[in-house]
This record gives C-alpha cells, structure tokens and sequence, in this order.
C-alpha cells in the first residue's frame, strides 16, 4: 500500500517543493515557473445505463499538468494542474479588469 500523500492548497506549491523528507532541498530555491512544463490528457468515463450492457459510454478529455525541475540529488516531477490554472485564472482576472479599465 503507498503512503498516504500531503495535502495542501496550490497557492503552497512553490513552498511546499522546496523541502523533501522534511528537509530543505540541496542546490538553493526552485523556481518553479523555471522547471519544464509538460502535460497528459486522461479521460474520464462515465456509462450512461451500467445496468444495460450495450450503453453508451461517454468520456471527457481531462488536461494534467506537470513541472520537472531539479535539485542536487536529480530531477523531479510536481503536478501542477491547479497551480497552472489558478496561474491563467490570475491572467484572465487581470486582462479583465485592464479591459473593464479602458472601456
């Protein structure tokens, strides 16, 4: 059985990777906006009628995102799927309010 995982709000992401084991990682701070960014689609299923064995089944693609930075002992993969939205949901909120601005 895997250990349970920490939980955490996203707006800790950045502090959260900056120590491993409860320690704080070799190599100085991470950047995480600097780490490569890399994405995998899953898809999410539902039956329509699970008591019927010909129903339809129905997916929906669900975009996940990922950083790989590195510190001294090697590289490291974070999800970062709401940290990224919450980074364009910042965006949109500021284009938003200039537009609202200017008009």
């Amino acid at each position: 059985m895997t250990p349970p995982c920490h939980v955490f709000p996203a707006e800790q992401l950045e502090s959260e990777i900056q120590a491993t084991d409860g320690r704080v990682r070799k190599g100085g701070r991470i950047d995480l906006s600097a780490c490569e960014l890399f994405s995998m689609v899953q898809y999410e299923c539902q039956i329509d009628r699970p008591e019927i064995a010909d129903s339809p089944v129905r997916c929906w693609p669900v975009q996940r995102w990922f950083r790989q930075c590195k510190d001294k002992k090697g590289s490291f993969m974070v999800e970062t799927t709401i940290w990224e939205g919450r980074e364009k949901m910042v965006g949109a909120a500021e284009h938003n309010s200039e537009l609202r601005a200017t008009t």
